[in-house]
This record gives C-alpha cells, sequence and structure tokens, in this order.
C-alpha cells in the first residue's frame, strides 16, 4: 500500500513542478518515484511483478508530464503561463539609433566594455578599437543589443 502512496504522491508532485518551477518539486517527485519502486521490490519477490510495476512507474510519469503540457498549452490566454504568439521580431533591447555619429565622454574603462556619457545620458558601451581609458572621448559607430558600438576619438 505505501508503495502506491508514494507513487501517487511522486505523480503529483511532478504535475505541481509545472506550474510552481524551481526544480523542488520535480526532484521530491523522482524521489518518490524511486522510494515506491525500491519499496515495491523490496516486498515482492517476483521479477515480473517488479518490472510491471517499473513499466507502470516510467509510464504513469511520462503519462502525467504530456498532461501538465496538454493542460499548459490548451490553457484560456489570460491564465496560461504558454505563449503561441508569434515572436518573429521581437528584440528584448536596442541600443539608441539617435547616439550615433556622437561624440560620447567614457564614465569607465572600455576594456572593451563599459559606459559612456552622450548629451548627459549614460550609455552601455562596447570599444572596437582596443582599450579607451576613462575620461577619453569616445564616438559612437553603431550598436548591437543595448551597447553602442563605439572608437576611440582622434580629436
Amino acid at each position: 500500500m505505501i508503495p502506491y502512496i508514494l507513487l501517487m504522491s511522486g505523480l503529483i508532485l511532478i504535475l505541481c513542478e509545472f506550474y510552481l518551477p524551481g526544480a523542488i518539486l520535480g526532484i521530491l517527485g523522482a524521489i518518490a518515484l524511486l522510494a515506491a519502486v525500491f519499496l515495491y521490490a523490496s516486498q515482492t519477490s517476483s521479477l515480473f511483478s517488479i518490472l510491471l510495476f517499473i513499466g507502470g512507474v516510467i509510464l504513469a510519469a511520462v503519462l502525467t508530464i504530456r498532461f501538465a503540457i496538454w493542460r499548459i498549452i490548451r490553457a484560456k490566454p489570460d491564465k496560461s503561463i504558454y505563449s503561441n504568439a508569434n515572436q518573429e521580431g521581437f528584440q528584448a533591447s536596442a541600443f539608441d539609433k539617435s547616439t550615433i555619429g556622437k561624440t560620447g565622454r567614457v564614465l569607465t574603462d572600455l576594456k572593451p566594455g563599459g559606459f559612456i556619457r552622450i548629451d548627459g545620458k549614460q550609455h552601455a558601451a562596447i570599444s572596437i578599437s582596443g582599450y579607451i581609458a576613462k575620461g577619453e572621448d569616445a564616438i559612437v559607430v553603431g550598436g548591437q543589443e543595448q551597447s553602442l558600438m563605439v572608437k576611440k576619438s582622434h580629436l
């Protein structure tokens, strides 16, 4: 009876892992499943019965995981953690395009990354011309993600 209780507890913990991520519930669920298998094996002398139980545990775990994924995908959009919206063209962050061609003062040593001040605003910057010391001037030549690409100014 206890192996079946451990089996059900493990499956419920694995199911909960999909809704409360963090790996702890999934790990506890897997431990409960393994404990159920070992406890069942210690109480049974038939090798066929043990193998059948192990197969049932594996099948139950796979079906639980498939059910959880199915529920997440088919949940109402306002209650789901799953997004099937088109993500094409999505960009998490972008550099300020208006700074291209402007000269700014380096706030931290660029070796190659650091910060630069342009028009009173601080920006993340990456030097494409090697090391640029704090206090020197640099020209913005482009950008990549949220960082400005700069080179040493020869004024």
